[in-house]
C-alpha cells in the first residue's frame, strides 16, 4: 500500500545454484546466528561492508535442507525451483529474502530483485499473489503452482524491506521500522547485492534488474541511482551489473499524479466510467487546482503543519469520495472486499502464519507473525516526508546513464493510475522527452496486453483491464511483457 496522499497497495540469481552449500567455496564456514544450529545455514561477510552480513540457507525441489525433518519448500510452494532463503543482517536489523532460480536457463537468464511497495508492504505478497512460483489457495491452507511466474524467464529475489515489513525484523525494541526512509534503505540494498556477488561471483555476468510496483516508484529510482553512482567509484569487478529497472503502477510525483484521482472515477478515460455521481465529480474538479497548489507549498516549505494541511485537504476532496463508493482502490472494476480490498490477502496472511510454512521458508523464529502491510512503517516514512520526494530526476539520471526503464500500468488502477503515470513521463526532464512525447501522440503500438510506445531506453506499456497488481490480473500478458523486456524485444 502506498500513501501518496493516501495508502495504496503496492518487487534472480542465474548461476545453477545447488540445493546444498557443499560446492559453494566463496562462503565462509557455517555459523549458527540464532537459527538453532542448523549446519545448512551459513553467514558471509564483506570487507567493504563491515556492518552487514548475509545469512543463507539452500532449498531445493527434492532435497531442501540437511535437516530431513524440515518441511520441503517445494511441497509447501508447488512450482518452486532450487534457490535460497535467508537474511541480510545490519546490526540488530534483519532483512528477509527468498530467491528462486529460473525455470529456463538459470546459468544464463537475468537476475531480478522484486520489491513490493507501501511503504511497509511485504514482497511476500508479490511472491504468493502475483509473480512467484506458487499462488496461495483461497482457503489459506495450501498453494498451487503459478505457471506464469516470472521465474519462467529469470532468477528472482523477493526481499522484505524496510525493517518491520513481512518477515524482516529487528531485535531492538525501541526501533520502529522504516526509520530514515528510502535513502537510508538504499544503503542496505547496495550492501545486499555486494554480499551476494561475493558469495556467487559467477552471477556477476548476468544482467541485473530491479523490479517492483506502487511505492516502488519511490524505492526503485533511488535504489538504482545509488547503485549506479557507487558503480562509478569502484573497480570494474566490484560493480553491480545494473541493466534495467521495471516499475508497475508507480508513484513518482504527488503533485503530478494527485489530479488523476479525479480523472479515473469522473470521466470515461478507462472505458468503464464515470463511476461517481455528477455532484461529487463537480466538487472534485473544483478542488484539483487548490490541491496541487497546496502540494507545491508543501514541497517548497516541508513543514509538518503545511504538509499536513495539504494532505488533509487533498484526501478529503479527492480521495474520500472514491472511498465512499465501496470500490476497490486498486481495481475500479471490482468492489473492495477483504484485507486491502482482496480476499486473497487474508488467505496469504493465514498461510504465512503457519509454522510449517515459516520453517520451510527459513523464517527466523524471532520474526513476528506475518502482516501484509505495516502502518507503523508507513508512519515512519511520513515523519521524514518521504512521500513528497519527487523521483523523476532519479529516473532521468538512470536514462542518461543508459540504464533501461520499463514503466507498465494497469488501466483499471485508481491509486497509481495510468493517467497520472502518463503525466509524470510526459513531464520527465531528460534528453529523450521530445521523441517520447512524439511516440506517445503519434506512434502508439498495439500488443496483446494493450498499447505501448518507447524512446531510446524508456518504454511505457498500458495493460488493458489490469488493476494495480498487473501480474495478478493479467498473468499471461505480464509474463510476455517481462520476457520481451529482458530479451530486448518489442511487445507483440
Amino acid at each position: 500500500m502506498i500513501k501518496t496522499i493516501l495508502p495504496a497497495l503496492v518487487g534472480t540469481l542465474a548461476i545453477h545454484l545447488t540445493p546444498s552449500f557443499a560446492a559453494q567455496t566463496p562462503l565462509t564456514e557455517p555459523t549458527f546466528d540464532g537459527f538453532g544450529g542448523n549446519p545448512s545455514i551459513r553467514t558471509l561477510t564483506h570487507e567493504s561492508h563491515p556492518d552487514h552480513s548475509l545469512t543463507i540457507q539452500a532449498h531445493g525441489p527434492k532435497n531442501p535442507t540437511i535437516n530431513s525433518d524440515a518441511p520441503s519448500l517445494s511441497y509447501i510452494c508447488p512450482g518452486a525451483t532450487s534457490g535460497y532463503t535467508g537474511y541480510l543482517n545490519h546490526g540488530d536489523k534483519h532483512f528477509y529474502f527468498a530467491y528462486f532460480e529460473s525455470r529456463s536457463k538459470p546459468t544464463e537468464d537475468p537476475l531480478v530483485l522484486w520489491l513490493n511497495g507501501g511503504p511497509g508492504c511485504s514482497s511476500m505478497t508479490g511472491l504468493f499473489m502475483e509473480l512467484g512460483p506458487c499462488t496461495v489457495n483461497e482457503d489459506g491452507e495450501s498453494a498451487r503452482e503459478n505457471p506464469n511466474s516470472w521465474i519462467s524467464a529469470a532468477n528472482v529475489f523477493f526481499l522484505d524491506q524496510p525493517i518491520g515489513v513481512g518477515f524482516s525484523y529487528h531485535t531492538n525494541d525501541s526501533f520502529h521500522g522504516g526509520e530514515g526512509g528510502t535513502f537510508a534503505a538504499s544503503e542496505d540494498i547496495y550492501a545486499f547485492m555486494r554480499l551476494w556477488y561475493k558469495a556467487f561471483p559467477d552471477s556477476r555476468s548476468l544482467p541485473f534488474s530491479i523490479a517492483g510496483e506502487s511505492y516502488g516508484g519511490h524505492y526503485i529510482p533511488i535504489f538504482a541511482d545509488h547503485i549506479n553512482e557507487m558503480n562509478k567509484i569502484v573497480t570494474l569487478d566490484e560493480q553491480v551489473p545494473l541493466e534495467s529497472v521495471l516499475i508497475g503502477n508507480g508513484i513518482f510525483s504527488d503533485t503530478k499524479q494527485a489530479s488523476s484521482y479525479y480523472d479515473i472515477p469522473c470521466t470515461n478515460v478507462t472505458g468503464i466510467g464515470p463511476l461517481l455521481d455528477s455532484k461529487a465529480c463537480e466538487r472534485m474538479a473544483g478542488a484539483v487546482g487548490r490541491c496541487e497548489y497546496l502540494m507545491e507549498a508543501c514541497h517548497a516549505y516541508p513543514d509538518p503543519l503545511i504538509c499536513g494541511a495539504s494532505s488533509q485537504y487533498c484526501s478529503d476532496e479527492l480521495e474520500i469520495p472514491y472511498f465512499k463508493s465501496g470500490r476497490n482502490y486498486y481495481d475500479i472494476s471490482r468492489p473492495c472486499e477483504g484485507y486491502l480490498c482482496y480476499p486473497i490477502m487474508n488467505s496469504i496472511t493465514k498461510f504465512l502464519r503457519k509454522d510449517k510454512v515459516r520453517e520451510a521458508f527459513g523464517v527466523n523464529k524471532r520474526a513476528p507473525d506475518f502482516v501484509g502491510c505495516s502502518n507503523k512503517v508507513g508512519r515512519e516514512f511520513q515523519k521524514v516526508n518521504d512521500y513528497i520526494i519527487d523521483t523523476r530526476p532519479f529516473v532521468a539520471a538512470l536514462l542518461h546513464s543508459g540504464i533501461r526503464v520499463l514503466i507498465y500500468v494497469g488501466t483499471y488502477d485508481w491509486i497509481c493510475n495510468f493517467v497520472g503515470n502518463e503525466r509524470v513521463f510526459g513531464s520527465l526532464e531528460w534528453k529523450g522527452l521530445p521523441d517520447f512525447r512524439y511516440q506517445q501522440e503519434n506512434n502508439k503500438q498495439v500488443w496483446s496486453g494493450g498499447l505501448w510506445w518507447e524512446s531510446g531506453p524508456l518504454r511505457y506499456a498500458r495493460v488493458n483491464g489490469a488493476g494495480h497488481m498487473v501480474p495478478w490480473d493479467k498473468p499471461v500478458e505480464a509474463l510476455a511483457m517481462f520476457k520481451a523486456w529482458l530479451d530486448k524485444k518489442e511487445l507483440s
